[in-house]
């Protein structure tokens, strides 16, 4: 081979990764963050922190926006902080349950957010997953859906 055909096939390689890594980076930077317009009510704020297990996985910053709207002193920022951190929570407690427990999230999800919803109130009560389902509002739930089938 000579000099210019490589620089050639260099070139082409190089195109070809930056539109290959530069495609998937964008439709990334394009889809909606989970604090876009999700709300939190106090009593769900109330809720999630009464739980141990929901409670571990918001960490430190989302358990303080998460306290601040169970005690009514949250600004529109931390409501939103809030919310976005129990859907976080959210998809880490269903990571954590294991593999299969995820694929049948997933295969509720993909069913539909009623779908998601009704399979989350068959567990039982006291299931950490159905907990975090039920305080979060229906914009986390959404969030949660389109996050397990994307």
């Amino acid at each position: 081979m000579n000099r210019n055909t490589l620089r050639m096939s260099a070139a082409t390689v190089m195109a070809a990764v930056a539109f290959g890594i530069a495609a998937p980076a964008a439709i990334a930077a394009e889809s909606p963050s989970p604090s876009a317009s999700q709300t939190l009510s106090a009593p769900q704020a109330r809720q999630l922190l009464a739980s141990p297990e929901i409670s571990a996985e918001l960490g430190q910053e989302g358990r303080a926006a998460v306290t601040a709207v169970a005690d009514g002193t949250a600004s529109d920022a931390q409501t939103r902080g809030a919310a976005s951190s129990a859907a976080k929570a959210l998809i880490n407690l269903i990571k954590k349950q294991g593999g299969a427990f995820f694929k049948k999230a997933v295969a509720a999800a993909k069913k539909g957010t009623a779908s998601f919803t009704k399979w989350a109130k068959d567990l039982p009560w006291y299931h950490p997953v159905r907990i975090a389902v039920a305080a979060s509002g229906a914009d986390a739930i959404d969030w949660v859906v389109k996050q397990l089938i994307g």
